[in-house]
């Protein structure tokens, strides 16, 4: 080996040494003071992916189980409300039990139905002022999602039902009858629905007398009443809530008359025939049936082998005309005070059948449409510009309603123009009992609302037990995989220690060393002397 002093590599193989033992010791001192295996990417780039991926879906389920707690606060703050509308309707139940007993005067069943109504008035309450960070969870029916996963789509659902009175079908519920006024007319509101639906008639005994009956909509109520005779007069009966459909005994028979809740001054009509709108309704051979006085009146025509001729409507003078007369053809009117619209009623083959229609204006012009076998109609207009349409429509699209052969010899209404009222003749009716009636039913309808109720409680009950469950799995799966990403990415103390040790050892040595190193080139300089 050539003595040189100019390059000395010993000293150079040793600083190099001395640096990876310094390398050494500065990882290991980095990972023992921070926990962690991996740093940076350099120490581990693949693990350090790894353990990244590891870190979202963690903090990802982290959060999920969080979300699911929400869900079982929603849920019970949800299934809290239920329990007091459940409460309201035990009571309501009590109630209507007592209500069913003989015993009860008129003045008890008054406070019974006082504190049903309170109570009833409380479940609209719970339900509209019951929310949860400012959900209102019995208001609507809805679906809310809760996210239980770190993925999209990893959602529990939980299903919320509008629960008050009216969903509940409790909306108007009566266990008190109101008697009934024997004389009135119902004021129908102008563009208010629902209103009176139908007006139907029966024949009186021996062929002696008519009855007419008046069907509102309600429910499911399609009720009729008639007799023989009672005089109702002209006034207006409000009788507010205490009862929404009426009875009528005569001669051992009860009729009814019903009223859907919710007009605008809650009347209830007893009906006369006296009056300046439709005078008479008269039909040969077949039923007819008005419907639909909400503003506009309806006359169908039952489809039959007999004709159809010789009805004749006489209208309100003043507003469309005077009189409507149908030949040979079967449709059905509607007269709404200003247009007209004929619907005509086609065959058991589908066919249209031919016929005329014809209406006089109250200045005495007349106007006409033809319709023939083949369907085709027209539309014109009458001297005052008001349409006359015809619709082709498939017996029983117009949904008619006729009871069995019998003939309306009078019905009325006055006021078009302003406020309808709809007027039957029941003049002569020996009315042995009027009075209101109680709702049909009232401890189904409550047991069928409980069970409503209950269902909603069960179901979300259901949720909370799912949610507890997943809860627990999302903890299981987060500790897992804590775990893993803490193989891959934390600190082994016992190995960072060692390697510490060691490369201080190596630091040392290689200090020593180096300063060995680096007096190997004086022993040239004795060649010198």
């Amino acid at each position: 080996m050539a003595q040189v002093i100019n390059t000395n590599s010993l000293s150079l193989l040793t600083q190099n040494n001395l640096n990876k033992s310094q390398s050494s010791l500065s990882s290991a001192i980095e990972r023992l003071s921070s926990g962690l295996r991996i740093n940076s990417a350099k120490d581990d780039a693949a693990g350090q992916a790894i353990a990244n991926r590891f870190t979202s879906n963690i903090k990802g389920l982290s959060q999920a189980s969080r979300n699911a707690n929400d869900g079982i606060s929603l849920a019970q703050t949800t299934e809290g409300a239920l329990s007091e509308i459940n409460n309201n309707l035990q009571r309501v139940r009590e109630l209507a039990v007592q209500a069913t007993n003989g015993t009860n005067s008129q003045s008890d069943l008054n406070s019974i139905q006082d504190e049903i109504t309170q109570r009833l008035s409380e479940i609209d309450r719970v339900s509209q002022q019951t929310q949860f960070n400012g959900v209102k969870v019995l208001a609507t029916n809805q679906t809310m999602k809760i996210q239980v996963g770190a993925n999209d789509g990893q959602t529990i659902e939980i299903g919320l039902d509008k629960i008050d009175a009216d969903t509940l079908g409790l909306k108007d519920f009566s266990v008190a009858s109101a008697k009934v006024p024997t004389s009135g007319a119902v004021a129908l509101k102008s563009e208010m629905s629902p209103t009176l639906t139908s007006v139907n008639a029966t024949t009186g005994k021996n062929g002696t007398n008519y009855a007419f009956g008046a069907t509102f909509r309600t429910d499911d109520v399609n009720t009729y009443f008639g007799g023989k005779a009672v005089n109702t007069g002209d006034k207006t009966n409000v009788l507010g809530t205490e009862a929404e459909v009426f009875q009528i005994q005569v001669e051992g028979q009860t009729y009814f008359v019903a009223q859907n809740g919710d007009t605008a001054t809650n009347a209830y009509s007893l009906l006369k025939q006296s009056g300046s709108g439709y005078e008479k309704v008269t039909v040969d051979s077949k039923a007819v049936q008005i419907a639909n006085f909400g503003g506009r009146v309806t006359a169908f025509v039952d489809d039959g082998t007999a004709a159809h001729n010789a009805l004749s409507v006489d209208l309100q003078k003043g507003t469309v005309g005077k009189a409507l007369s149908f030949n040979d053809s079967q449709m059905s009117v509607y007269v709404d005070g200003k247009n007209l619209e004929i619907k005509q009623v086609l065959d058991a083959d589908g066919k249209p059948k031919a016929g005329a229609f014809a209406a006089q204006t109250a200045d005495g012009k007349s106007l006409a449409v033809n319709i023939d076998g083949n369907g085709n109609t027209s539309v014109v207009k009458d001297a005052d510009g008001n349409n006359v349409e015809w619709v082709v429509d498939k017996d029983g699209a117009a949904k008619t309603v006729v009871r069995k052969d019998d003939k309306i010899y009078g019905a009325s209404v006055t006021g078009f123009g302003g406020t309808p009222t709809v007027n039957v003749d029941t003049t002569a009716i020996d009315a042995s009992e009027l009075k209101g009636m109680t709702t049909a039913k009232p401890l189904e309808k409550l047991d069928t609302a409980l069970a409503k109720v209950d269902k909603l409680r069960s179901s979300l009950g259901a949720v909370q037990n799912r949610f507890d469950s997943a809860i627990t799995n999302l903890g299981n799966t987060v500790n897992n995989l804590s775990s893993a990403r803490s193989r891959i990415e934390d600190s082994d103390y016992a190995t960072e220690v060692s390697n510490m040790s060691r490369a201080q050892i190596l630091q040392q040595a290689g200090t020593s060393v180096l300063a060995q190193a680096n007096q190997t080139t004086q022993n040239v300089l004795s060649l010198l002397r």
